[in-house]
């Protein structure tokens, strides 16, 4: 039986549409689904939250292919995970794989041997390793042209690499962070605070909280103001500020039927931070 594939990118839709038709190339008969092609332009860390969010809700050995590759080219491995469940994701590894060391964790990776595993005739091109390498070569895992095994080489977990996306802080009504994604559809803002730590902090649904926004890199801050917290937005008048917990497992911050990140023109990264802190009741 094949194995679905599923593919994710920051190209946009034109470049995931060619890294299908490789797929289709390889084995017409291949089921590929597009997964995301708008995870915003170098971001990493989106790219894993996004992994560790589509992974759990597909089929044992769907084959995943994540291309948010800011070192195409580069010395960085191009590599294929094994999960924990079944399941393997195909992508540079330069932190796409955190997450998923701890849910569904990783069983054994293996570094793309381009001499077998390389579309032939794009032996000369070093910039487009989402259509040449990584689509290729998880279309010939997907449809069992290949094993796992003869992917290439295995190397140690351990020297996979990890994004810094710890740095956040917690105490007794107050929590501090940074913007680490964003839903560009709807504008809401996710922080890298996880949401265990609004229980930590001591945070009550219903509770009025104080939320300052700053970009670090210029000192101006964004926003400074309340915001209520509730389980979703509709807990809010239309417009008003919500600090939520978040599909992705994180402090969410939005505007209720509302773009809080145009509104303020936030964006994310780690100069993007965030406070949150209790101010009492609402009346």
């Amino acid at each position: 039986m094949k194995s679905l594939m599923v593919l994710q990118t920051d190209f946009g839709f034109g470049g995931g549409c060619t890294m299908r038709g490789t797929c289709l190339k390889v084995d017409p008969e291949l089921e590929v689904f597009d997964g995301n092609h708008t995870i915003p332009k170098f971001n990493v860390a989106s790219a894993a939250r996004n992994l560790i969010m589509m992974v759990p809700y597909w089929p044992q050995g769907t084959v995943f292919v994540s291309v948010v590759d800011p070192g195409v080219g580069t010395s960085r491995r191009a590599s294929v995970a094994k999960l924990k469940n079944g399941s393997y994701v195909v992508s540079p590894d330069n932190g796409s794989f955190s997450r998923l060391l701890e849910l569904p964790g990783i069983e054994e990776i293996r570094v793309i041997d381009e001499t077998r595993n390389r579309l032939k005739g794009t032996e000369k091109v070093s910039i487009f390793h989402g259509r040449d390498l990584f689509a290729y070569c998880g279309a010939k895992l997907a449809s069992g042209i290949i094993t796992f095994e003869e992917v290439g080489e295995a190397y140690p977990i351990e020297e996979i690499v990890r994004l810094n996306d710890t740095n956040y802080t917690v105490e007794p009504g107050k929590v501090t962070g940074y913007f680490f994604d964003w839903m560009e559809t709807f504008g809401n803002m996710e922080t890298n605070i996880p949401i265990d730590c609004d229980e930590k902090a001591g945070f009550e649904i219903g509770e009025m909280l104080h939320v300052v926004v700053t970009d670090s890199s210029t000192g101006k801050v964004h926003f400074d103001g309340p915001a209520a917290f509730y389980p979703s937005f509709g807990w809010v008048p239309e417009g008003a500020p919500v600090v939520y917990n978040s599909s992705d497992g994180v402090l969410g911050v939005g505007l209720n039927r509302a773009d809080f990140a145009r509104t303020y023109d936030v964006q994310v990264g780690e100069n993007w931070l965030v406070t949150i802190e209790k101010q009492g009741k609402e009346a």
